[in-house]
């Protein structure tokens, strides 16, 4: 145990990060592991104080995108410097790889530019998964030399309101047909997400059967977006787009009503949104990569369906079969994953037996 709280300083901790609440969630669980200082990371803090720790989720989020390229690359080249300066304090660079490329590659070049040297600073790796953590070793080698480490999220039970209405009571909330098998694309809907794809694909599903019902459900990225999403979904019988933020209290009417969540990306390693599904005892079907692969040795196959390939008709027509497993799958929680970081942010900072603290 260090003999003082640590000093962490979290890049995106002050963001709503789509209105996610994982990080506050962590932290909560890091707070009550061990006496810890958190702060948002600044510049300001990082050129004004000592730090143990500099945690960094998404590394192409820390430069700026809404400029010409030159001064994106003129922004990496400053946040590297400051890490350095950090590092050159004594700061631990912390990474956990939440994406093995951005979602939305705007100045695709210098971006993954930024991230390869950004890479080479880290003194930890923090994995979703055990297979997701493979992936960034080969995609980024040069964080072989680095603590590797895999703490899985915690899951939503008792994060959102759950009254745990019957699906028949969402339904009738929401105003969705009774008699439908429905199929759930949640959160934030964003192009990775493939939204307007999944629609396509339901367009060729509801050719053979009349039961299939297909909703979207997430405030949309962009204005261009949305008017994709509502053209297809205008095109596409027994599909709804309710294309808004959701609040907290109405998640679980959205969850409860579906038989499944499906996820028509190939790109995420790790999903808040099947955690999301899981979390409402719905089963959910994702790409088999990255933490999927882990899910269903954890949870079972009953509640985690995979698709090789990417999201087509004959892979959606899967998620209208699904039949709820019976109880709940068993999930970890935020007290565990805090308290997992918590003891990864003492590996780097306690000496090791034998050596006195550095003053």
């Amino acid at each position: 145990m260090p003999s003082r709280p640590l000093r962490v300083l979290v890049a995106h901790l002050s963001s709503e990060a789509g209105g996610n609440p994982d990080l506050p969630q962590m932290y909560m669980g890091v707070r009550a592991a061990g006496p810890v200082e958190v702060l948002p990371y600044s510049t300001a803090a990082v050129l004004g104080g000592s730090w143990d720790i500099i945690h960094v989720y998404w590394p192409e989020w820390l430069v700026r995108r809404d400029c010409h390229t030159f001064w994106t690359a003129i922004d990496g080249a400053r946040m590297l410097a400051e890490l350095r300066l950090a590092k050159s304090r004594g700061a631990k660079i912390v990474w956990t790889a939440n994406n093995i490329r951005p979602h939305e590659l705007g100045r695709s070049g210098v971006i993954l530019g930024f991230i390869r040297r950004f890479s080479r600073l880290v003194d930890q790796v923090i994995s979703p998964s055990y297979t997701a953590l493979g992936q960034f070793r080969f995609e980024y080698p040069a964080i072989d030399g680095v603590d590797l480490r895999v703490i899985t999220q915690g899951s939503y039970r008792g994060v959102y309101p759950d009254d745990e209405p019957s699906r028949q009571a969402a339904r009738d909330h929401l105003n969705l047909p009774a008699k439908a098998r429905i199929a759930l694309a949640f959160g934030m809907v964003r192009p990775y997400k493939n939204i307007p794809e999944l629609l396509r694909c339901h367009r060729e599903v509801t050719h053979g059967r009349e039961d299939a019902f297909l909703l979207v459900a997430g405030k949309p990225a962009s204005a261009e977006l949305a008017r994709q999403v509502r053209q297809e979904c205008d095109r596409t019988p027994r599909a709804r787009a309710d294309l808004r933020f959701v609040r907290d209290a109405e998640i679980q009417y959205y969850v409860r009503a579906s038989d499944s969540l499906v996820l028509g990306t190939s790109f995420a390693v790790n999903s808040a949104s099947a955690f999301l599904g899981l979390s409402f005892d719905r089963p959910v079907l994702m790409p088999h990569r990255g933490a999927a692969v882990d899910l269903v040795d954890e949870v079972g196959g009953a509640w985690v369906h995979t698709y090789e390939g990417g999201m087509r008709p004959s892979v959606l027509a899967r998620a209208f079969d699904i039949q709820q497993p019976a109880g709940r799958p068993r999930l970890p929680t935020w007290a565990d994953a805090g308290r997992r970081l918590y003891d990864a942010y003492c590996s780097l900072v306690v000496p090791p037996a034998g050596r006195k603290e550095d003053r």
